[in-house]
């Protein structure tokens, strides 16, 4: 009977060993679904399921709901801002926070009611529009009672690459239409993201809102995201303030993550079509949200220096061992600090290698033992060089084979842990090498230049048992082409034991072709700059492999080339914009975005279509609304709470 390679090949993203010895739910999977719909409208909305959305949490003002907010932790609550526009002992002793809640009319199977012990308000937050940094952290006074319908939402990866159009879901106790009542009863809407580009044309079309910002001031940075329909008819709207909206994250489906806190709107559920054409009070603006991935240093620095106060220490690192540069030409990189430890929950860990130029870095794994999932959803370890081009991405239990980053002279070491379930960790050997570089099975080699590539051992038969794997990155607004000089792997029926799988991602989700047999193949190109080569032997009868040449082909020179037959699936390749991947500086805690080159927006004069029930109630942007509840404690300008 044969036995092939291919759970050696799961190095690259999944491996065995699940430490069972941290239970609990996990973040971001609800046990219990809500029969959604593509057509659900919170403003018009529906109804959701109770257990649907275990992570929601209503804050209330003397039992009035004003604000949502998602739970991170069982001692954690992320919300907006604006909701707690005053932090006084007064205001906060009135407010409760309640977990598990479904209709606010009755006590639910497993609400839970809480006190509030501490807000920390983001420090360069303001009211102005856009309300960048609309972010805070509530701490409880006591732990919550995770269960299956009450559990924590996931936040995004540092790297989560969530495009526009994804359909993401929001929940709330909001006003089901403008100037609507609050339904007792939480409620769900579809909502999808908005491209960036087009989410900052649009509010640059508010125009009520916008004033003339002086030019020896910065502009403020923009922390926020959009989402929902141009035609309008679904939205978020007042009391939906700080709630998440999630987003599905990853290939592996149900998994959830908060990409949005929910923050202020012009309207509630207007159409933005053509808004220039409209008078300013007409305008429509879809939802606008704190993007999360922007803010995730700022979280994690307050959760850690909560944690770390608590415990009488002082650092207010992100991680628990010491992370950051590190130059030297050998060294060892670690997590946690003492073998037999296991590292945090809720790390964000960043270790930036480099080596003299001439060299070349190569990653040798000594013990690695992160927490198991099948697309490492939870904690990770990504390898990157350059601008944030992934080379790995690891999770599990079983030490990844070494990893050659040829003629690279800095290395990205990203480690992001979530709630629970955490393992040993990993310690890591990096050393600069120089000259040729052979690599053998196991390896994972970086390729950046154009080359030949061949089956170890080529042309001499290839090894039993054998994984090796290429990641190549061509420059921008180039794409790879694979270009075989001679094929002679092993036939099977779908290619089941030797093989050489050509993907487009380093997550290994888009598979372009699957090759084996003793014929040359055509031109394989990528869909991207990004190509992944992976060739893969079983336990018996090898061949001479393959020789093939990597070439670089801009965007414009490949609509004049010749590639009929090629297996290139040209109608797949997208055109990644420049918006539809964010990136995160996580060396500081604040975000670096660029500039806005419009106007600022503020919230100047921006009154003028309130509540009836209280006059600071539903302040807008000229007839909108900043999702904020019942109760008011600011005067004229954004209310909240």
């Amino acid at each position: 009977m044969r036995t092939t390679a291919a759970l050696l090949s799961l190095w690259f993203w999944v491996n065995s060993g699940i430490n069972a010895a941290q239970k609990g739910p996990k973040c971001g999977i609800p046990q219990v679904w809500s029969p959604m719909v593509h057509s659900l409208r919170v403003v018009g909305g529906a109804e959701s399921t109770y257990g649907s959305h275990p992570w929601l949490v209503s804050l209330q003002n003397r039992g009035s709901h004003f604000c949502g907010g998602a739970i991170l932790t069982d001692r954690w609550i992320m919300t907006a801002a604006h909701c707690f526009a005053s932090l006084s002992k007064e205001f906060l002793s009135g407010v409760r926070v309640v977990v598990g809640d479904f209709d606010q009319r009755v006590d639910d199977e497993e609400e839970q009611v809480f006190f509030i012990k501490s807000v920390s308000v983001h420090e360069k937050y303001h009211h102005a529009l856009p309300m960048s940094y609309d972010i805070a952290l509530v701490e409880l006074d006591k732990r919550i009672r995770l269960g299956a319908r009450v559990h924590p939402i996931c936040l995004p990866l540092p790297d989560e690459s969530i495009p526009p159009e994804t359909s993401c879901i929001l929940g709330g106790w909001g006003r089901v239409k403008e100037k609507g009542r609050l339904p007792p009863v939480l409620r769900e809407v579809q909502l999808h993201l908005v491209d960036p580009a087009r989410c900052k044309f649009v509010l640059q079309t508010v125009k009520s809102s916008i004033v003339k910002q002086r030019p020896d001031r910065p502009q403020p940075a923009m922390t926020v995201l959009c989402a929902g329909p141009e035609r309008g008819g679904r939205d978020a709207c007042q009391g939906d303030s700080g709630g998440p909206l999630v987003c599905p994250a990853g290939s592996g489906g149900g998994h959830w993550v908060v990409l949005g806190v929910t923050s202020w709107g012009k309207g509630c559920g207007r159409s933005w079509e053509n808004n220039s054409s409209r008078a300013p009070s007409r305008r429509g603006s879809p939802g606008v949200y704190t993007d999360v991935r922007l803010l995730l240093p700022w979280i994690k620095h307050k959760l850690k220096e909560a944690d770390e106060q608590q415990q009488g220490m002082t650092s207010s690192k992100l991680c628990s061992v010491r992370d950051g540069p590190v130059s030297d030409s050998e060294g060892v990189t670690r997590n946690p600090t003492r073998p037999g430890d296991h590292y945090d929950n809720n790390q964000l860990c960043v270790w930036g290698i480099s080596v003299p130029p001439g060299f070349s870095i190569l990653l040798e794994f000594d013990h690695f033992d992160l927490e198991n999932d099948s697309h490492c959803r939870y904690d990770r370890l990504t390898v990157s060089v350059g601008t944030h081009r992934p080379v790995g991405i690891f999770c599990g239990s079983v030490p990844p084979g070494p990893l050659l980053l040829n003629n690279s002279q800095n290395a990205t070491l990203l480690f992001s842990s979530d709630i629970n379930r955490a393992g040993s960790g990993f310690v890591i050997r990096h050393r600069a090498v120089q000259g040729r570089f052979d690599p053998g099975c196991g390896t994972v080699v970086l390729v950046e230049n154009q080359t030949t590539v061949h089956s170890p051992n080529y042309p001499q038969f290839y090894s039993n048992d054998c994984v090796l794997r290429w990641v190549i990155y061509a420059p921008r607004g180039h794409v790879v082409k694979l270009d075989f000089a001679d094929f002679d792997l092993e036939e099977s029926d779908f290619c089941f034991f030797d093989s050489l799988t050509v993907l487009g991602d380093v997550e290994g989700t888009e598979e372009i072709v699957v090759l084996c047999g003793g014929s040359v193949p055509p031109p394989v190109l990528s869909y991207d700059s990004v190509m992944v080569l992976q060739f893969k032997s079983d336990s018996s009868i090898t061949h001479r492999g393959f020789s093939a040449t990597l070439d670089f082909i801009s965007h414009t020179d490949l609509h004049h080339q010749d590639t009929t037959g090629a297996e290139s699936r040209r109608d797949g390749l997208r055109d990644k914009r420049d918006g539809s991947r964010l990136y995160v500086d996580l060396d500081v805690a604040d975000p670096v975005v660029p500039q806005s080159s419009s106007r600022a927006l503020t919230q100047q004069g921006a009154v003028d279509h309130k509540s009836s029930e209280d006059p600071r109630l539903h302040v807008d942007m000229g007839s909108g609304h900043d999702y904020s509840g019942e109760s008011s404690g600011i005067g004229d300008t954004f209310p909240s709470v």
